[in-house]
């Protein structure tokens, strides 16, 4: 399944790696969501507070097995 079905996100003009890009971004700045919109449409995608990475910063390793 791709992202952009996942997120609802089929119909608009953004590729994968842009929705990766702005996810990513927004984690590195600790923000709590992102907005896509596009055509009168909005897609708003809630983030939790876990890194992606791992459980918590600097344990990267120890999570990823």
């Amino acid at each position: 399944m791709s992202l952009k079905k996942l997120f609802g996100l089929e119909d608009f003009p953004i590729s994968e790696a842009e929705i990766m890009e702005k996810i990513e971004e927004a984690h590195h700045n600790r923000r709590h969501e992102v907005i896509f919109t596009s055509g009168g449409r909005k897609v708003r995608l809630s983030l939790s507070g876990v890194h992606p990475e791992g459980i918590m910063r600097g344990y990267t390793s120890y999570y990823s097995g």
